[in-house]
């Protein structure tokens, strides 16, 4: 167990800096590299390079960014316990409330409700990052994908429509997804991201790092319902709880191998109980077609933790005993991560492609015999690189992917950062996409699986943008791209259907056009015009607003306050240059409009910077103290609606500097500003800043972090005094706080769903209805549409009507009185309706409308709709009444 001890309380970089680790992040010992160091030498290396032309970092700062969120008051790591215990409450709360009863403070999506338009320029589209795919054993058109983050779906079409099937599960996360061949409604789910092993969750914040897990998930319904099985862990296992693989035995259902970093295990009653096998970390295991009981493993080594072995085993008694390859493997400093794959065609034929301590390609080696000997084929190419191979590193600890063509034992398929194929057994490899659009039609890169269904030899790829299907995958030499030509690989995108992107921030138009911007983990700034969506901009989409008096103009960011402007709705851009002083900016930089005057717009790096024309000029309109060794980036910023000349600006804590957070306020628009921290804590995250929206006096602060009771504060008199109103919140990350419009009350956004307190109430209420268990990362609202919306990281963008989130204390009050049966259905259902009259909208996964009529008669109302296979949401209004009940359609 000292591998699972070593893993679960010592924190180190795993893959989000071995891509290119020895760049910013430097070993000095055979220790591991601590949290705190390992920010200091990424913020000291920062400072020497120009991140435009570097490659590999964004992957620390992702990491960085989830690990602050959840610290405790000291920059140490939280426990996670309290997450998993409270995201399982909220969770069965949902459950219980209602029953087959619409109800009245529910959420609906929103979108994107297809794949966007593509307005980037430079990249492939896409949706968000899928990590498997499975089929069902006799069906074709029936599959099943795991997504990073927004859990398990299914399509019964052939990807024309999605389902998802674990929305109830305490969290959705899914790293692999196993059929039983005998029976296809039992299913065992990996509930994880093993994406990020060697990353502690424990610290993590903006969620794309949320990846511990829970085990061994089943179902024994098609994925109706799920129960953990006898291999279940706690998040409080950290990095033990990451469970790659499971295989199910062929012909004996009751049998059950699983593989992940605390070993190799084997179930001989359909999971209910467990026995360790080995104790190693693994990272793959396959199982040999046509040879029921014959297995290969490969386990690996951590280059920053140095904990782990690299070796190849075997099996030919379905786990029960194993047997280490000869493959001359290094136990350590070599190898980290291995991926194997099994010919079909002639399954003595085995390949394994490794990754070294830069996270690029160590080898590519190959059994002929079996696993009785192997040898390195490598081509002379990396193809882990971002290019075209010549060069060195990559994120093989991230993305690795690689298949053998069903018929022949020589046509090989590799994902990395692009997909490579090789004819001739592996001897010379040539690309088939690149992962920015410089040379033709291409997928989305970071290739996470790929997959050739049995049943019709289509090749499946699931990368950081989504879901491809291609009935072949063709080579074409660099030489020959080099010289014009493009990819010719057909690929088919399926990822209209699947609502599984995830977002830092939002931001609505504040007007009748309906338009809404947000900004996508690795997949630019979604912009819905008020009619078509489009992906505008480009890299990580971060903070934007809308201005709601010119409907053509919109402004976004990608990382460290990179700010564009547009002014023809998002088709070209003018990049903003707010940073006047060349200072640093967080992450995710903050920009907001002052609404009350047009064309003025304040960011935060260290700074306020404020422009009054739109962007053409800028103005740095403060000057806070410089810290000793480092200054602290803004994250969070907020201007009064009723007087703009009241302003607040978080800056963050930095534990790794022993740097403290403030909150400082101007009451005269920037000439002077008084330090307001006094009264709230300063030892962690400041998530969100929001100023009451009648009365510039009042004003609210939302933290990250496990500090139980620290959560969200209020001033009533400009910060002078604070007040402590998180009463009965979880000790959970709160990630924004604001004050819904012409209520009093207030919402808060939090890593388990949405929280909503009573003017005057010390009670926060869960109001997540209708909502996966998923991170809400940012609310706005649209009074003049009646909408508030919110901002999910793995499940889109959500919507509610404002008027009910805002009505009437009583929650019976403004729920309408009826119910929904069946809520699993063909798309034939009955809504008995206990009011006079109300519409009925039907709403699809994605958000779109696909029904409307109105119910007349206080009876029960048969409906027959023509529904394809998924998930709706049946959406009543009743004279200021309204709610909403989700069904599935089989």
């Amino acid at each position: 167990m000292r591998l699972v001890s070593t893993l679960l309380f010592i924190f180190f970089i795993g893959i989000a800096s071995t891509s290119y680790s020895q760049k910013f992040i430097k070993r000095s010992s055979e220790m591991p590299v601590s949290f705190l160091e390992m920010q200091s030498q990424f913020d000291a290396w920062r400072k020497t390079v120009d991140l435009k032309k570097e490659k590999g970092w964004k992957y620390f700062k992702r990491y960085e960014m989830d690990m602050q969120y959840h610290t405790d008051a000291k920059g140490n790591p939280g426990d996670p316990a309290l997450y998993i215990n409270s995201i399982t409450k909220a969770a069965a709360e949902k459950e219980t409330n209602f029953g087959n009863r619409f109800a009245a403070i529910s959420w609906t999506p929103f979108g994107p409700n297809v794949l966007p338009g593509n307005l980037t320029g430079y990249m492939e589209n896409g949706i968000g990052r899928i990590n498997c795919i499975a089929f069902h054993p006799t069906n074709p058109s029936t599959y099943f994908i795991g997504v990073a983050q927004g859990g398990m779906w299914k399509t019964t079409n052939n990807g024309a429509t999605w389902t998802p099937l674990t929305d109830n599960l305490p969290i959705t996360r899914i790293t692999d997804i196993e059929i039983d061949p005998s029976n296809p409604d039992v299913m065992y789910i990996s509930v994880c991201d093993f994406k990020y092993i060697g990353i502690g969750l424990f610290l993590n914040g903006r969620k794309r790092n949320t990846h511990y897990g829970l085990g061994v998930y089943k179902t024994i319904d098609g994925g109706l319902t799920w129960a953990p099985t006898g291999l279940s862990f706690q998040l409080t296992d950290g990095d033990a709880s990451l469970i790659a693989k499971t295989i199910v035995h062929p012909t004996n259902s009751n049998r059950l191998v699983a593989c992940g970093v605390s070993g190799m295990y084997t179930s001989n009653d359909a999971g209910v109980t467990w026995t360790k096998k080995l104790d190693s970390l693994f990272w793959d295991m396959v199982r040999v077609p046509g040879q029921p009981n014959v297995l290969y493993a490969a386990s690996g080594w951590v280059l920053n933790a140095n904990v782990g072995n690299a070796a190849i085993y075997k099996s030919n008694d379905f786990g029960d005993t194993w047997t280490m390859c000869n493959t001359g493997f290094p136990s350590t400093g070599v190898i980290q991560r291995t991926k194997l794959a099994v010919a079909p065609s002639d399954t003595n034929f085995v390949y394994a492609l490794t990754v070294d301590v830069s996270s690029g390609m160590e080898g590519l080696y190959r059994t002929a015999d079996a696993g009785a000997t192997w040898t390195n084929v490598n081509p002379g190419l990396n193809l882990l690189d971002y290019n075209d191979g010549l060069g060195s590193g990559g994120q093989g600890n991230y993305d690795l992917a690689l298949e053998i063509n069903a018929n022949d034992k020589e046509l090989i398929y590799t994902g990395g950062i692009n997909v490579w194929v090789s004819n001739d057994g592996a001897l010379t490899f040539n690309p088939s996409m690149h992962w920015t659009l410089s040379y033709g039609p291409t997928i989305h890169g970071d290739i996470h699986f790929i997959k050739q269904q049995p049943n019709t030899g289509n090749i499946f790829v699931c990368s950081d943008g989504g879901l491809y299907r291609a009935a072949n995958i063709d080579g074409v030499s660099w030489n020959d791209i080099n010289l014009g030509s493009t990819w010719t690989t057909q690929w088919a995108n399926l990822c209209s259907g699947l609502q599984v992107s995830s977002f830092y921030r939002l931001s609505s138009s504040h007007n009748s056009t309906n338009r809404v911007v947000a900004g996508a983990q690795d997949n630019a700034t979604f912009y819905y015009d008020g009619s078509n969506w489009n992906t505008i901009f480009g890299g990580d989409g971060m903070d934007n607003c809308l201005d709601p008096n010119n409907n053509d103009v919109v402004v976004g960011s990608s990382q460290y306050g990179n700010f564009y402007y547009s002014i023809d709705n998002g088709i070209s851009n003018n990049g903003w240059s707010p940073n006047v002083n060349g200072e640093l900016g967080e992450w995710t930089t903050p920009v907001i409009p002052d609404y009350t005057n047009p064309g003025t717009y304040y960011v935060g790096f260290e700074n306020v910077v404020k422009t009054t024309d739109n962007g053409q000029n800028w103005t740095a309109i403060s000057s806070f103290p410089p810290g000793s060794f480092a200054n602290n980036e803004i994250s969070a910023l907020a201007v009064s609606t009723s007087n703009p000349n009241v302003i607040y600006a978080a800056k963050r804590v930095r534990y790794e500097y022993s740097i403290t957070g403030s909150l400082y306020r101007t009451t005269n628009g920037g000439s002077t500003w008084t330090d307001v921290t006094a009264g709230i804590p300063d030892s962690l995250y400041y998530t969100s800043v929001n100023v009451n929206e009648t009365n510039s006096n009042t004003a609210y602060i939302s933290m990250a972090g496990f500090s139980a009771g620290n959560k969200i504060f209020s001033t009533n008199n400009l910060g002078a005094s604070w007040q402590n109103i998180s009463y009965n919140l979880p000790n959970i990350p709160v990630n924004c706080v604001k004050n819904i419009p012409n209520s009093g009350k207030l919402i808060a956004a939090t890593d388990i769903g949405i929280y909503v307190l009573d003017s005057g109430s010390t009670v926060w209420a869960l109001q997540s209805n209708g909502l996966p268990n998923v991170i809400v990362s940012d609310i706005d609202f649209n009074t003049t549409l009646n909408k508030v919306y919110i901002s999910t990281f793995g499940r889109g963008i959500w919507e509610a009507d404002l008027s009910v989130l805002s009505g009437i204390t009583k929650n019976d009050d403004i729920q309408i009185s009826a119910t929904l049966f069946p809520t699993i259905n063909n798309g034939n259902f009955n809504i008995e309706l206990n009011e006079n009259q109300a519409t009925l909208e039907v709403i699809d996964i994605c958000g779109r409308s696909v029904f409307n009529t109105t119910l007349q008669g206080k009876q029960t109302h048969g409906l027959s709709l023509n529904l394809s296979s998924g998930k709706y949401f049946a959406r009543l209004r009743s004279n200021g009444k309204s709610g909403v009940k989700s069904f599935i359609v089989e």
